[in-house]
């Protein structure tokens, strides 16, 4: 089987999780047999290569004047599309195509029809989830690609019962159309991190137990409640035994450096920016609690990497990771104040018991249900079933139709 995935970030360039999903996504797909392509764009790095099986093709987008957004992602899906052309004509089109997200979604949908090719596309997040509503004519782009990619893909995936009652509502889709597939992580990467000697040191003093957020600097992962929580147990609480480091940059950085000073907090915070896999992973490891309040997650990545090294996690009690997490058991799950917050960290500082039963459970946990050879079997599974069901239709294109009337 081959099937040609469209993604705007793989490795080494990745900015989210949609990067991380997709590189390993296609990794364990490869590994079980599968004929893997990816195009996706260049930030410098070589054109063509093949990546853990997976043959990866990379465009290099034109250098604008217009700083217009949708003007660049416009501008990729051209080249991209010319690239998925050309590797058709010599290597025979693909059997599937998957796109990920709007940002490929005018190269999916126009390949969908030029090659007679079934369309999947994983909807990772929405333009209303992660902004609350559209208020911009950029936005009302985004949506509008949004919807048309689910409208014209065989199968829509999500990651969580709640990205499926959102896309749901949001594109009118019908429930037969719409499978969740959860995230997973690579346990590989993370049984192989090790701190080593000293490790936490880097970070925190040797009596401070370290408060952990990883992700990216944006207001819909609600680390200014985070602040605000940290900042009720330094000042209030007067809790001299904490350190809450912050791994991740983004455009809100400067604003959340500039609560810290506020707050005082200059000596019990530390912006990590960001750091490899197995830097992160050793700070996971030497770290207390991962705190996650995340207003908008479809699902959360982050927080399975946490539970895979040992973490308890502080989640909110809605979103993706409210179907992860089993409040009591690997962590607990909280509506989004900075008291509630605080007051469960404080609860698991003060209960080694307590927070050494979660970090047992939340292993097990990731361990059983959350790898991705589960979610690569499941993925071909879809794969196949629609390669079935398209075999059963006389697929013709719209003037082929109006011709035969």
């Amino acid at each position: 089987m081959k099937v040609l995935h469209f993604s705007w970030e793989y490795p080494p360039s990745i900015v989210g999780g949609l990067g991380r999903h997709v590189y390993y996504l296609t990794k364990y797909l490869a590994r079980l047999g599968a004929d893997i392509s990816v195009i996706t764009t260049s930030l410098g790095e070589v054109s063509e290569e093949v990546i853990d099986g997976v043959k990866v093709y990379r465009v290099n987008p034109f250098t604008l004047r217009s700083s217009n957004f949708i003007t660049w992602v416009l501008n990729f899906n051209y080249l991209m599309l010319t690239k998925a052309i050309d590797l058709s004509k010599k290597e025979g089109k693909p059997d599937i195509i998957h796109v990920h997200d709007w940002l490929t979604a005018y190269t999916g949908i126009t390949l969908k029809h030029v090659l007679k090719v079934p369309l999947i596309a994983t909807i990772h997040s929405t333009e209303i989830g992660r902004r609350g509503g559209i208020w911009t004519e950029d936005q009302k782009i985004i949506h509008d690609w949004e919807w048309r990619v689910t409208y014209e893909a065989w199968k829509v995936i999500v990651c969580s019962d709640y990205m499926m009652r959102e896309v749901s509502r949001v594109f009118m889709l019908l429930p037969e159309k719409i499978i969740k597939i959860p995230n997973a992580i690579e346990l590989e990467d993370i049984e192989t991190s090790s701190p080593g000697s000293g490790f936490k040191e880097k970070y925190a003093l040797p009596h401070e137990k370290i408060i952990m957020f990883v992700g990216r600097l944006v207001y819909e992962k609600g680390l200014d409640l985070l602040i605000e929580a940290f900042n009720i147990l330094v000042n209030k609480s007067k809790r001299d035994d904490i350190k809450l480091v912050i791994a991740g940059d983004g455009p809100m950085r400067e604003y959340l450096i500039s609560m810290v000073y506020k707050y005082g907090l200059e000596n019990k915070v530390y912006f990590t920016g960001r750091i490899d896999d197995n830097e992160l992973f050793s700070l996971m490891k030497v770290s207390y609690v991962g705190v996650f309040p995340s207003r908008y997650e479809p699902f959360g990545i982050a927080v399975l990497e946490a539970m895979a090294c040992g973490l308890p996690v502080i989640v909110p009690n809605y979103g993706g990771p409210n179907e992860v997490v089993e409040h009591g058991v690997e962590g607990f799950k909280v509506f989004l104040n900075p008291c509630e917050i605080a007051e469960r960290i404080a609860q698991l500082l003060d209960n080694v018991d307590l927070r050494n039963s979660m970090s047992v459970n939340a292993r097990k946990k990731i361990r059983n249900l959350y790898t991705w050879d589960k979610i690569a079997r499941f993925t071909l599974g879809i794969y196949r079933s629609v390669l079935k069901e398209v075999s059963k239709r006389d697929w013709k294109h719209l003037w082929e139709v109006k011709a035969l009337s």
